[in-house]
């Protein structure tokens, strides 16, 4: 059928080429071109690659963890059968192990028959010696937890009445610092200039935080050394009632306060009406603020410091309490246990912890089986990456093994091509070791879904299989592979190359009469010999040009 629709389109391509004649004017010559006659017929696409020829069953073996290799069995080139060890990582740690999960597993053995018979009156003596001892332990923890949480308490108490004695010192310090600003502004800065309004605002804004007046940005001395509202008045009533949320609060403010103070005296400008006796006033009260703002924030720094460290021993001595809780309830129970006999509860745990021993020996023979490599198939040995010393890591190949068995093909199809090809679809193979006449038939079976870049070409591995067994098929051969992508038929066909792309959309120019017409088509499947099934726009028959010259 491929065949018979190459056969027409041939054909109507000869058919259609003419060559134009002269213009209408003057005797001009008009452009040549040559046209093709659109025909009904079938599109086929195909997708051409070249592969090679693979055991199907060829397979890479790794190790399931890293580490460094202690022997190997097997060379390249070497029969091998299912089962066989070709390579070893070094796992004396893990033998080791090994060694002391059995002997764990004979204990937990020897302590269920020491169970089953009963207690002698020595390990009841030994078992209640250990009660004696757990209780005297669970005493001791209790004393040091309450003395633990008793110094959390007295050592943080002793940190905010260090920072609060801090504070008030503070508030001092920065209510003279307002008062000598005030001095220098009633002496310089009593005008409305920008500068007098810039201090009265930043002050105003410092005595309501600091002392908890509002509008005092002009209040003289005499008024401000008798407020003790605000961060003074917060700071007195921690004084007078130490609750923690009270000094914090006092803290924060003091802070604020201190910051704003700082803030006026800044809005003093560099003026030569001060003297320099009020420069060095200035700079001696801004240089105390940030002393005393660098203080109390070093202050609530340790108050933090405090919390942190008291949690962290109040935790350590609450698990002691509970370890030593749990470690008597252990001594306890073991007594009884020596006193009453094994009860069937006992024995039924005594063998349940044997069993999680034999759980914990079948896990390390497991992980001692990795690192063992060993053969899943009946094949030859087809690569070796690895030397006895090389560390290897996990999931590198280290062995490939063939088989004898069925074959397949490996090809790389191009970007542009893969969503043409779909698994289950037809494939025509020629072998370069036959020639072009001998076909085999294979189907795609699988394709990679992570690209594999070769040469800066983004290329997907695609596997096709063969559909019947042939003895001439041989490993490494070179497949030329056509995949079928899909066929139309009973559609009107176009060469490819009459198809015009403009921004609008596509177009193919027809000849009716001596006149060249542009009509816009829909197109549909492309062909791999060079036709293209145009859907909408011409007819069976029409005159469809793909060449004009001048």
């Amino acid at each position: 059928m491929k065949k018979l629709i190459i056969i027409v389109s041939v054909l109507a391509i000869i058919g259609g080429v003419i060559l134009g004649g002269y213009g209408y004017f003057g005797g001009k010559k008009s452009p040549e071109y040559d046209f093709s006659i659109a025909f009904k017929g079938g599109v086929v696409q195909e997708v051409s690659v070249t592969g090679r020829v693979e055991p199907a069953k060829a397979v890479e073996i790794a190790f399931e963890k890293s580490g460094r290799v202690s022997s190997i069995y097997a060379k390249v080139g070497q029969k091998v059968s299912a089962g066989q060890i070709l390579t070893r990582l070094e796992n004396n740690e893990l033998l080791a192990q090994l060694l002391q999960a059995e002997a764990n597993l004979e204990a937990e053995k020897i302590k269920l028959t020491e169970l089953e018979k009963g207690a002698r009156p020595e390990e009841i003596q030994s078992a209640q010696t250990k009660t004696d001892n757990a209780k005297r332990s669970l005493e001791d923890a209790l004393i040091n937890l309450k003395n633990v949480k008793n110094k959390a308490e007295v050592d943080l108490d002793d940190a905010y009445k260090n920072a609060l004695t801090t504070a008030q010192k503070s508030a001092s310090i920065g209510k003279n610092a307002l008062l000598t600003l005030t001095d220098i502004q009633t002496a310089h800065f009593a005008d409305l200039s920008q500068n007098s309004l810039r201090i009265e605002e930043t002050k105003a804004q410092a005595v309501l935080t600091l002392l908890g007046a509002q509008n005092a940005g002009r209040w003289q001395n005499e008024f401000l050394s008798v407020l003790n509202g605000g961060a003074f008045g917060l700071i007195q009533e921690a004084i007078n009632n130490h609750k923690r949320e009270n000094i914090d609060k006092a803290l924060q403010e003091i802070i604020s306060g201190l910051r704003e103070v700082k803030q006026a005296i800044q809005a003093v400008p560099a003026s030569p009406k001060l003297t320099l006796t009020e420069k060095t006033d200035l700079s001696t009260e801004e240089n105390n603020i940030n002393t005393e703002i660098a203080v109390i924030s070093q202050k609530q720094g340790n108050i933090e410091t405090e919390k942190a460290v008291n949690i962290n021993n109040i935790a350590s001595a609450e698990m002691n309490f509970n370890q030593a809780k749990r470690s008597l309830a252990t001594a306890e129970d073991d007594l009884i246990l020596k006193k009453a006999g094994a009860r069937e509860e006992e024995i039924l745990s005594q063998k349940a912890r044997i069993k999680s021993s034999q759980a914990a020996l079948k896990n390390i023979q497991a992980q001692i089986d990795k690192t063992i490599l060993r053969a899943p198939i009946n094949g030859l040995v087809t690569k070796r990456d690895a030397e006895v010393g090389e560390i290897i890591s996990a999931n590198t190949p280290i062995f490939s093994l063939i088989s004898e068995a069925e074959f397949q093909i490996k090809a790389n199809v191009a970007e542009a091509d893969i969503t043409k090809v779909k698994t289950g679809k037809d494939a025509k193979i020629t072998l370069d070791a036959y020639g072009r006449d001998i076909i085999f038939e294979a189907k795609v079976n699988a394709i990679d879904p992570a690209e594999t870049i070769i040469e800066g070409v983004t290329t997907y591995k695609t596997t096709l299989q063969f559909i019947q067994k042939d003895e001439r098929i041989k490993s490494g051969m070179t497949a030329n592979i056509d995949i079928l992508s899909e066929k139309r038929f009973d559609v009107i066909v176009a060469p490819q190359k009459a198809v015009i792309k403009k921004d609008s959309g596509e177009f193919v120019r027809i000849l009716e009469g001596e006149n060249i017409k542009e009509i816009p088509v829909k197109t549909g499947l492309r062909g791999s010999d060079g036709n293209i099934e145009i859907i909408k726009g011409i007819n069976q028959g029409d005159k469809v040009i793909t060449f004009i010259g001048e």
